[in-house]
């Protein structure tokens, strides 16, 4: 941004004033004004009263400059920058409903066998520490297929966030950020194509992020930030999006084919208390920060 021209202060304004009605008051006594000496009257100064706020102006500078200009422009703002990235997910076989099923019938006696299985295994994941692998699991059986969203500062979330998969895509992804900012010092929108935003895989099979979501099929990037003290500053929000259900090649310890055929065969709503995959994700929000 232009640097405004250096003006003189109000301070040295009225120095200036000051000095120039002392000079003029010197020059008349020593007689330079003889019409004044001739009555023997002392020379008077005529005082103007400026708008309310600002510093009087003498009769001696009229003409001149008034007392007040206009401010220097402020500072410019620091840079900034926003940050957009979205990666869906796209149509797979976890999704699969009875449609894939064509042609099959829901056997009654397997339903409940499996629909048992199910209940087992849920409360299985409560008793091992897995609360939301049981929960997942009984969204899906209910068969409602209504999304499932965990929030910033969720338990999940917390885990999400100090798991090695996904430090290892937080760096990546702030990586490929800095390199679009370096690029262009006035970008203000750093937009990140899909090619730039990786699933994750949690594979731990002693976490919850595990049996409750193994890998991601989705991530959408959203963030914010400045340029201060020679540093990119700001904060990013991953949201990691998943479908909740069985394709064909999840066995997932023995129990993948039980659950996917009440996801398709018995699938809801056409079969009454069939299952239904679902949407879910977590969220996870970091700081930002990283040198210019």
């Amino acid at each position: 941004m232009r640097r405004p021209d250096k003006m003189p202060t109000r301070k040295q304004k009225h120095l200036i004033l000051a000095a120039a009605s002392a000079a003029c008051l010197v020059t008349m006594l020593s007689g330079c004004l003889g019409g004044s000496h001739a009555t023997g009257q002392a020379p008077t100064a005529t005082v103007s009263t400026a708008q309310a706020g600002s510093a009087p102006v003498t009769s001696a500078s009229a003409g001149s400059a008034p007392a007040s200009s206009d401010p220097a422009a402020s500072a410019a703002a620091a840079p900034s920058f926003t940050v957009t990235g979205v990666n869906p997910v796209l149509p797979n076989g976890s999704q699969d409903t009875n449609d894939q099923a064509p042609g099959t019938v829901c056997d009654k006696t397997k339903f409940s066998a499996d629909k048992t299985l199910g209940a087992e295994i849920a409360a299985g994941f409560a008793l091992d520490g897995f609360p939301v692998a049981s929960g997942l699991l009984t969204h899906f059986l209910a068969g409602d297929g209504t999304k499932v969203a965990f929030p910033p500062g969720s338990a999940i979330a917390r885990q999400a966030r100090a798991s090695s998969a996904f430090r290892a895509l937080d760096r990546e992804v702030q990586q490929a950020i800095l390199s679009r900012l370096r690029a262009g010092p006035d970008l203000t929108r750093v937009n990140l194509p899909a090619a730039q935003l990786p699933m994750v895989a949690f594979e731990s099979e002693s976490s919850d992020l595990y049996w409750g979501f193994r890998g991601t099929q989705g991530l959408t990037v959203t963030g914010h930030g400045r340029l201060a003290n020679g540093r990119w500053t700001g904060t990013l929000t991953y949201v990691m999006r998943d479908s909740y259900g069985f394709p064909v090649s999840d066995t997932l310890a023995g129990f993948g084919p039980p659950m996917r055929y009440l996801q398709t065969v018995c699938g809801a709503p056409l079969h009454s208390g069939g299952a239904r995959w679902f949407p879910d994700s977590i969220t996870v929000t970091v700081p930002f920060s990283l040198p210019a």
